[in-house]
């Protein structure tokens, strides 16, 4: 419950757990009352060694220390510090009696905690926004450490990180600052402290703690000491591979290292110091540590509020994002269609604003030499290359995408919701009122090709004809994806035949449409397509079908009756080869006897293919299982035997 972000539920878990007639408090309550045993031994059961002679019997409930600290946990993420402290007094043996009276938790037993268990008190005192107790709590670590000798309850690198992380916070309760050890709302010198106190007792600081310093910074409103804190970091890097001597994009980062960055980019977009933001995410690629999905959210958030918009910056980073396989969160996701809507409003108006006496255009036409080569005319808005960089960061190859622990909910994110963003995506760029290019349909059918949709692909196909754009490469190969992903060779066939003779169909002569000249790849795709649906066939005389396809689309090209390719890369594609060797021998073996001739013609391009010399020496496994090689072998076998 506490890790799904229920902490309330895990509270009434707790109480329900706790009124269970076999729980430890329970079962010494009827003891007591049917005199079994007497207070003075009620409260021996209530020590260490009567808790072990409970836990023995195993139909009694008595909660261990990873119980206790799952209960504290709650308090935590509820902020509730108090609770929390005392769930530990319970776990120290604390009770309500004596001079010095502590709040103890009920049905807590006396337990030996950890350093989880005083991290974790730490971390409510942070949601609380309570330094001066979280710095209790690593004053009570220190003393138990020196009282039993444990160096396992020592503070660690998590301890430091969240005291860290709780300078400079407004408490939970008062909303206002604490007393003076928290060093003020726009004092980060605390934090500062407390990371010389954590190397000064031996702890290396990690990503997340430096992390921590450079987000109080930011919110002290101190970009430049968030700087000095990626310095500091910096140079414990190159201290730590010194002895190395590589270079710094070979050295190896410290745990978690990129939280860092991600938090000084952000500290730089909120102070407005957008360039700078900008040079630390290209720099931080140098020392070798990688954007992830959260880096890329808050510097585009702060590209997209600087005055004027960067469009093409914000461009670069939904592009690395789709080079790296990184999909945007749910925040970064609407932020972008809003943003998006704005600039096609204001190229609709065509707005000017008025900077030192002169008119200037909001937004410009893109020319970005790297959008032409994705199929994008440098002549489009900057409006339609957001919108089209958009979908296709969406959509990602499943060899590709990462998927980020942090952002809960994305490794679900299926087929079926990126298609419905990618076409939310669309919708809103028509309702702008722009006209899409090719390349936004293209992306819609990357798509539907992901998602094997072919009636969305057809209604794609469709409105690129009646909106008058001539379809590039790009078009025809997506279609015949959606058809492989869909097992549907039929439909495989009508693009493709649409493809090849389009200028003919549309009946026009002008230069502009043109048809579509298939190379080797396009060839490789369109048989893939007849071996998916073949794979998923059990009906013989359709697997008998896809054959013949197979057996036509080689001898169209070997006699050069459709189809013009080089015939030298065509006849050395060990694939192409195996795929047509295999088809030929499928249709020999498994046709009847009224397919006499088709069956004199197969197995003679199977004796024609067996001898080619691109299949005489050693073949890669990963383009022949043992069903082709078999294949193989018995076309071999025919041409000997001929």
């Amino acid at each position: 419950a506490v890790s799904l972000g229920k902490p309330r539920v895990a509270l009434r878990l707790w109480n329900l757990m706790r009124n269970q007639p076999n729980f430890y408090t329970n079962v010494l309550s009827r003891k007591l009352r049917a005199g079994r045993i007497i207070c003075d031994d009620a409260e021996q059961l209530m020590g260490r060694a009567g808790l072990q002679a409970l836990e023995a019997d195993e139909t009694v409930i008595v909660p261990d220390v990873i119980c206790c600290n799952t209960l504290m946990n709650a308090y935590a993420k509820l902020g509730d510090n108090v609770m929390a402290r005392s769930v530990l007094n319970s776990m120290l043996g604390a009770n309500n009696d004596g001079d010095e009276k502590m709040l103890c938790h009920e049905g807590i037993p006396m337990t030996t905690p950890t350093v989880v268990t005083y991290n974790t008190l730490a971390d409510a005192c942070k949601v609380a926004g309570e330094l001066g107790e979280a710095l209790e709590v690593l004053q009570l670590m220190k003393h138990h450490a020196s009282k039993t000798g444990e160096n396992s309850v020592v503070p660690d690198a998590m301890t430091y990180t969240i005291l860290i992380g709780t300078c400079a916070r407004k408490s939970k309760q008062q909303q206002q600052s604490r007393d003076i050890r928290s060093g003020g709302e726009r004092d980060p010198d605390m934090a500062f402290s407390l990371l010389d106190r954590m190397i000064y007792d031996g702890i290396k600081p990690n990503g997340v703690t430096y992390c921590a310093l450079i987000d109080v910074c930011s919110r002290c409103r101190r970009v430049d000491l968030a700087l000095n804190g990626l310095r500091i970091m910096l140079k414990q890097r190159s201290g730590a591979n010194i002895t190395n001597a590589l270079p710094r994009n070979q050295q190896r980062p410290l745990p978690n290292e990129v939280g860092a960055w991600t938090a000084a980019i952000n500290a730089c977009g909120k102070s407005g110091r957008t360039d700078t933001a900008l040079r630390l995410f290209r720099t931080m690629q140098s020392f070798g540590v990688k954007p992830n999905a959260v880096t890329c959210g808050c510097l585009s958030d702060c590209l997209l509020k600087s005055e004027p918009m960067r469009i093409s910056e914000t461009l670069e980073v939904l592009r690395y994002m789709k080079s790296e396989g990184l999909v945007p969160s749910e925040v970064m996701y609407t932020s972008l269609m809003d943003t998006a809507t704005k600039v096609a409003v204001m190229e609709n108006t065509n707005l000017r604003v008025t900077k030192d006496g002169l008119h200037v255009q909001v937004v410009e036409k893109t020319t970005d030499s790297s959008s032409t080569d994705k199929g994008i005319s440098p002549n489009t808005t900057k409006a339609i290359v957001l919108y089209t960089e958009l979908m296709r960061c969406l959509i990602q190859d499943e060899t590709t995408r990462v998927y980020d622990k942090s952002l809960r909910g994305e490794p679900n994110d299926g087929h079926p919701n990126m298609l419905l963003k990618v076409f939310l995506v669309f919708q809103e760029m028509k309702k702008s009122g722009l006209k899409p290019d090719i390349a936004c349909y293209n992306s819609l059918l990357r798509a539907c090709a992901k998602a094997g949709d072919i009636e969305l692909a057809q209604d794609v196909l469709r409105r690129i004809d009646d909106d008058g754009l001539q379809p590039n490469r790009a078009t025809w190969r997506e279609a015949i994806k959606a058809a492989k992903n869909a097992k549907r060779s039929d439909f495989a066939d009508d693009v493709w035949n649409t493809g090849t003779s389009y200028r003919e169909k549309r009946n026009v002569n002008s230069r502009d449409v043109s048809n579509w000249t298939p190379n080797l790849a396009d060839v490789e795709l369109l048989m893939s397509v007849y071996v998916a649906e073949t794979k998923s066939l059990n009906d013989h005389k359709k697997r008998i079908i896809l054959h013949q396809k197979i057996i036509q689309l080689y001898e169209n090209i070997v006699h050069r009756k459709t189809i013009n390719i080089a015939m030298d890369e065509f006849l050395e594609n060990q694939k192409l080869m195996l795929t047509a060797v295999r088809a030929c021998v499928s249709f020999v073996t498994s046709a009847g006897k009224d397919l006499k001739q088709e069956t004199k013609r197969a197995k003679d391009i199977a004796c024609e293919i067996a001898g080619l010399e691109c299949l005489q020496g050693k073949i890669s496994p990963s383009v022949c299982d043992v069903k082709t090689k078999k294949a193989l072998q018995l076309a071999q076998t025919w041409l000997y035997a001929f």
